[in-house]
């Protein structure tokens, strides 16, 4: 090589050694600031040998320092454009029949918030599902969701949770509205008007997401369960269009699953997404159009495939909508409605083909309730299920929403550079989405422990100080 050539390799030798440094000090940065102490060691002990390496081979004079130089770079183009090229397009969720609406009353949730001994409905509801009986029994044995008995009970901080539900309970039992216009005819506008307020209303009013879709009739509940209004009688929903409204949970609140914090959390943001949906709906009933919120508790549709249609995000492994940036950290919310909107696309993100292996809830749920096998067909849609009873009687003994499934997510992870760089990546990438799986594990481990540091307003270290 002439002196010239040899020159430019070595400054795009340096040039790539400084930009691995600066990928690793932000990475090791960037951990520092998650407090994830397993991710910043190995970054700062991965990055050590090539650069040391990388270093002596460029400073050193031999004869063959140009051709490694090239040969470093070479691999390092050729490994990027592996990553970064959308080398095949990630496949979607998979219908492969139709699909029949679901009874609510075969809902986990109606069976212990809404069934009460000794009452008719409940003897009926047994009387049709007499295998759920001896293990709803000793489930309903337990104690409820942060009261005293459960693991995660502490006197100070475990009614944050219950406080919380308890006022979304009473807010959303009456939500049912009359479409009643101001004027004298309901307003008369286009869907992409219609769209585009209801969009910025729901944004203003604190949605982090907000997605319009069809209604697919299949997504409706099919007899009411849990939620208010005559038992077991048939639902009627006549809307076409539905906007899904999504919530972000705070990923420092997600860290403590399966701690008290995360429930609070849950509660909370149930309710903003509940807030954001009735004001929303009752502004739709103000122009002259029907519309319904469904909320936590108070349900006539399934949330996540409403989400899902709207283009909000993809169903998980773990049962939940994995968002691109959020990951499963959401709370949803819907609006139905007979006013015409435009119809969002479902994404695709790949993470279909990045559950198949990635399995970490599976791993990680310390219930087994979520499938870590393959895919089955379930109601016409290719899926995995989870055992709903076995989640629930843990939850009964945590005293909490356990989320550990959303705290271990590859997905949870917040919004910095170097997790949107993943991020963008295995959107495009399959060799990206099995390298992120694997690199999850690395740098954060296989089970990942919860972080233990609470805001103090929620601390649970400190015993309750003496009765005033």
């Amino acid at each position: 090589m002439t002196p010239d050539m040899d020159m430019a390799i070595s400054a795009l030798g340096w040039f790539g050694l400084a930009a691995l440094a600066l990928a690793a000090v932000t990475f090791a940065g960037t951990s520092v600031l998650e407090r994830r102490w397993r991710a910043m060691g190995l970054a700062a002990l991965g990055s050590v040998p090539p650069l040391v390496v990388g270093t002596c081979v460029l400073i050193g004079e031999h004869p063959l320092k140009p051709w490694l130089v090239l040969a470093g770079l070479v691999v390092a183009v050729l490994g990027a454009l592996l990553i970064a090229l959308p080398l095949s397009r990630p496949s979607s969720l998979r219908v492969h029949g139709p699909q029949l609406r679901v009874d609510e009353r075969d809902a986990i949730f109606h069976r212990f918030y809404r069934l009460e001994p000794g009452t008719p409905e409940f003897e009926e509801y047994y009387a049709d599902h007499p295998e759920r009986r001896n293990l709803d029994e000793r489930i309903r044995a337990l104690p409820h969701l942060g009261h005293p008995g459960t693991r995660a009970y502490h006197p100070l901080a475990s009614p944050f949770q219950v406080a919380a539900s308890e006022v979304l309970t009473e807010a959303t039992r009456n939500i049912d509205r009359l479409h009643q216009p101001l004027g004298a005819q309901p307003v008369r506008t286009t869907a992409e008007e219609a769209t585009r307020r209801i969009k910025g209303f729901s944004r203003y009013l604190g949605a982090d997401l907000v997605g319009t879709t069809l209604l697919n009739p299949a997504h409706v509940y099919s007899h009411v369960g849990r939620s208010p209004g005559r038992w077991g009688e048939p639902i009627d929903l006549e809307h076409t269009h539905a906007v899904a409204i999504g919530v972000e949970m705070a990923y420092d609140m997600v860290r403590h699953a399966p701690g008290a914090a995360t429930t609070t959390e849950t509660a909370f943001r149930y309710f903003e997404a509940a807030r954001v949906a009735m004001l929303v709906a009752r502004y739709i009933n103000r122009l002259g159009y029907r519309a319904r919120a469904h909320v936590d508790g108070n349900y006539r549709v399934l949330c996540v495939p409403v989400a899902a249609d709207a283009g909000l995000g993809e169903l998980g492994r773990l049962g939940l909508l994995i968002h691109p940036r959020f990951g499963p950290r959401l709370r949803l919310a819907v609006v139905t409605t007979d006013l015409p909107l435009v119809q969002d696309k479902p994404v695709c993100f790949g993470v279909q083909h990045f559950c198949d292996s990635c399995r970490k809830c599976a791993t990680c749920c310390p219930s087994g309730a979520i499938d870590s096998g393959e895919r089955e067909i379930h109601n016409g849609v290719e899926k995995w299920r989870t055992r709903q009873e076995s989640c629930y009687h843990l939850w009964r003994v945590q005293g909490t929403d356990c989320a550990i499934c959303v705290r271990v997510c590859p997905y949870s992870h917040p919004s910095t550079l170097p997790h949107n760089v993943v991020r963008w990546a295995t959107r495009r990438s399959p060799l990206a989405r099995r390298l992120a799986s694997w690199a999850d594990d690395l740098f954060y481990g296989r089970r990942p422990p919860a972080h233990t540091r609470l805001p103090d307003w929620h601390a649970e270290d400190r015993a309750p100080g003496p009765r005033p």
